[in-house]
C-alpha cells in the first residue's frame, strides 16, 4: 500500500489549487451545550448545537502560483466568499466541498529557510462530502430534497 502524506491532498479554491502545500487539514466541530436536568440522575447531559467546519493549509510561498499568499490576503480584505474543495489527488475517495471565507492567512520568512504561509478557511452553511466510487453525491441528494420541498410548497 502506498504511503499517504500531505502532498497527496489538495486544497482548491474553485478549480485552482492552493500551491505547494506541506500539510492540509479538515475539521468538523459541534457545540455541545449543557442540557442536564433533574431526571439525568446526576449525569451530565448535552445536546448537539451549532456545527462548523474549517479547512487549513500550510504552504510554501511561490509568487508565480496562480493562487498564492497575495490573492488569499486579498480575499480576507475584501471579505470574498468562495467555494473550496479538499480532496485526495492520488486516490480521490474523499472530496469535501463547501463555501467559506478565508479566516486568516499569515506569511513567515525565517532566516535561511523557505518562505511559507498558513491559511485557515471557515466553512459556512452545509458542506458536502462525496465519495465518487458510490456513484452519487450528497450534494445531489440535497438538491433532490430541495426540489421536493419546493414542489410540495407549490401544491
Amino acid at each position: 500500500m502506498a504511503v499517504i502524506n500531505a502532498t497527496s491532498f489538495l486544497l482548491l479554491k474553485d478549480t485552482t489549487v492552493v500551491g505547494h502545500s506541506k500539510s492540509t487539514s479538515f475539521n468538523i466541530n459541534v457545540d455541545l451545550p449543557d442540557a442536564t436536568t433533574k431526571e439525568s440522575l446526576g449525569w451530565a447531559e448535552v445536546i448537539p448545537g451549532v456545527k462548523s467546519g474549517t479547512l487549513s493549509c500550510e504552504c510554501l510561498t511561490d509568487y508565480s502560483d496562480t493562487l498564492n499568499f497575495e490573492q488569499l490576503a486579498d480575499m480576507v480584505l475584501t471579505k470574498q466568499k468562495a467555494t473550496f474543495y479538499f480532496k485526495d489527488n492520488v486516490n480521490p475517495k474523499l472530496i469535501v466541498r463547501g463555501e467559506g471565507f478565508v479566516n486568516s492567512v499569515d506569511e513567515t520568512a525565517d532566516f535561511e529557510t523557505a518562505t511559507s504561509f498558513n491559511l485557515e478557511i471557515n466553512l459556512t452553511g452545509v458542506f458536502t462530502i462525496t465519495d465518487p466510487s458510490e456513484g452519487r453525491t450528497w450534494e445531489n441528494i440535497f438538491e433532490k430534497w430541495e426540489d421536493i420541498s419546493d414542489n410540495w410548497e407549490d401544491v
